[in-house]
């Protein structure tokens, strides 16, 4: 049989040559993408690996802080407690301490007059004497106005590593005044060497003081220096938190790309800086990327040789099946493939067109199906509504009020449909916590007392816990923990303060209160519109978040909000945590 024929007879070769020019181009995504997913897990794992770098010596910083400046306080609180003390004493006091602490480099306890005791560890030279003592008299002054001073500084002449000084006053038993004030100074040596076993392993080390100035560091000579102009730095110095990100920062004479990362020591306000080049961080990537475009360029000069011979035999029934499946991936599950013959693609057409009514009836029925899961799961929600209602009779209806003004307020935000309705489901579950409320506080018909209303105040946490089994209501959780929280950081359980409070929380939060303020309760009748709309504006950026308050407006004025019925109960019960919060 010729080689025409078998062509003709069989798609096989046809399809191999095809399938090895249409592989050409994912060949190179591929390979990219596998370069690209390196690089991200790569930056992961550095970024996890320069955050431990980095909170460890944080934590090495802040020990060797605290260790220091409680030996010397708690050395303080015992002179004051022991009274009188002479000369000799206090000498041999300090230099007991300085025998047991190799790190400290001069201690003195002096009066007003300039009397009293010193102790110096090793010989500086006469600038570093000079500028000690300066540092010491400027220390002195402040703890003998009663102020407790701690400071850093750079090295000083003859030293590798700065310094740290500690000034405390001494006071009399009784007394206001302090008499006297103990004055050390620390050599940061140490720290100096643990920043050089770090950076070992090609790491970019620094301690910065809370201006952004460095103290120690791994690369000589960068001691000293500012570093306010990173932006990892700078965004440290507005709010020093842990954070590693990938930033660009200037390097000689152009700029280089780093990875890094902070972590603030927290007393004193330094902060530790760990970061790598990028370049040097992902060589491995770069050299990957090179490799895999020069296989992909030999590949692909291979594949389009043989593939122009070989791809007319196939294009146009693969062009009409093709078209068949594009209409199908559009949301045609109507349509079918018309490919006539009795070849292998024929075959595939045959087994397309069943596979395509199979999966228009699966469709289908998944529809109904997610429909009437939809349905019971709202059912079961609603249900669970009505069990808090039952067991606090008193707000009865106020979850789906809630969960009504909340999605009109969603609607009014733009928020998606999927938005909306997870909004839906945590605002009638908001309440879900008093489930775990006891009933004699729950129902009890007096004021609470404080221990009582402690207890009614958990159960936004108490709702939390209950629903956080629960995988598939993890995303609603924070509006039950948190929609009691205010914008000015008053609420609870959290104390979260302006956008940290989840957006679900915020709304529920403004429609809550909105109910409260609208229907009548047991302790208060519901108030006009119009002075509910005037308070909650005026409780714009204290209480709520002032885009939340406009959006509630809107809805109101579109009539998608509007108050129930109103009835006149009694007029006094304060037990409720949605009044609570409003009256207070």
């Amino acid at each position: 049989m010729s080689v025409f024929r078998r062509f003709r007879s069989s798609l096989s070769y046809p399809i191999i040559a095809t399938l090895v020019l249409v592989t050409v181009v994912p060949l190179v995504a591929v390979g990219l993408l596998l370069a690209a997913r390196n690089r991200e897990h790569l930056t992961t794992i550095e970024k996890q690996y320069l955050t431990r770098q980095a909170v460890s010596l944080a934590s090495e910083v802040s020990l060797f802080y605290t260790v220091h400046s409680t030996r010397l306080s708690s050395t303080v609180r015992a002179l004051e407690a022991a009274g009188s003390f002479s000369p000799q004493d206090l000498e041999s006091l300090l230099a007991t301490l300085a025998q047991h602490d190799p790190a400290i480099l001069r201690l003195e306890i002096l009066d007003q007059s300039g009397k009293g005791a010193f102790v110096r560890t090793r010989n500086l030279r006469p600038s570093a004497e000079q500028r000690l003592t300066a540092l010491f008299a400027q220390d002195r002054k402040a703890a003998f106005a009663g102020k407790v001073t701690q400071r850093l500084h750079v090295p000083l002449p003859g030293l590798t590593a700065g310094v740290a000084t500690f000034a405390y006053p001494l006071t009399s038993s009784g007394g206001t005044k302090p008499r006297a004030v103990l004055c050390g100074a620390v050599d940061l040596n140490g720290l100096q060497e643990r920043l050089h076993d770090n950076a070992l392993a090609g790491l970019n080390i620094a301690i910065i003081d809370h201006k952004g100035r460095v103290v120690l560091a791994s690369r000589p000579g960068l001691a000293g220096r500012s570093m306010a102009g990173s932006p990892l730095v700078h965004d440290f110095l507005i709010k020093p938190l842990r954070l590693t990100r990938v930033y660009r920062t200037r390097a000689g004479d152009g700029a280089q790309q780093m990875l890094g990362s902070i972590a603030p020591v927290g007393q004193p306000r330094w902060g530790v800086i760990v970061e790598r080049p990028t370049a040097k961080a992902f060589a491995f990537v770069r050299a990957m990327q090179i490799r895999t475009l020069i296989v992909t360029g030999i590949a692909a000069g291979g594949a389009l040789a043989l593939g122009y011979f070989l791809s007319g035999f196939m294009i146009r029934p693969l062009q009409r099946l093709a078209g068949v499946t594009s209409e199908l991936a559009g949301g045609n599950l109507t349509v079918r493939a018309n490919v006539a013959g009795y070849n292998e693609l024929a075959h595939l057409a045959t087994n397309f067109n069943n596979m395509a009514g199979n999966i228009e009836s699966l469709v289908r029925r998944l529809k109904q199906a997610l429909r009437q899961n939809q349905e019971l799961f709202l059912e079961t929600i609603r249900t669970l509504a009505a069990a808090i209602d039952a067991k606090d009779p008193y707000t009865r209806g106020h979850a789906e009020r809630v969960s009504s003004f909340s999605m009109a307020i969603a609607r009014h935000l733009g928020l998606s449909q999927e938005q909306v309705f997870r909004i839906r489901i945590a605002a009638i579950l908001h309440d879900v916590g008093k489930l775990g409320i006891r009933d004699d506080i729950l129902k009890k018909p007096g004021r609470l007392t404080a221990e009582e209303f402690a207890v009614m105040r958990q159960h936004p946490v108490i709702g939390a816990q209950i629903m956080a089994p629960i995988r598939m209501l993890r995303d609603i959780i924070p509006g039950i923990r948190n929609h009691h929280e205010m914008w000015d950081g008053s609420g609870y359980p959290d104390h979260l303060t302006g956008e940290t409070i989840p957006l679900v929380a915020r709304i529920i939060g403004v429609a809550d209160t909105f109910d409260a303020m609208t229907t009548d309760r047991p302790y208060q009748r519901a108030l006009r519109l119009e002075v509910v709309l005037d308070r909650m504006r005026a409780m714009a950026g204290i209480r709520f978040d002032p885009k939340v308050i406009e959006a509630l407006a809107a809805a109101v004025a579109a009539g998608d909000i509007t108050p129930p019925p109103r009835t006149t109960p009694p007029l006094i019960d304060p037990r409720d945590p949605e009044s609570n919060q409003e009256a207070s």
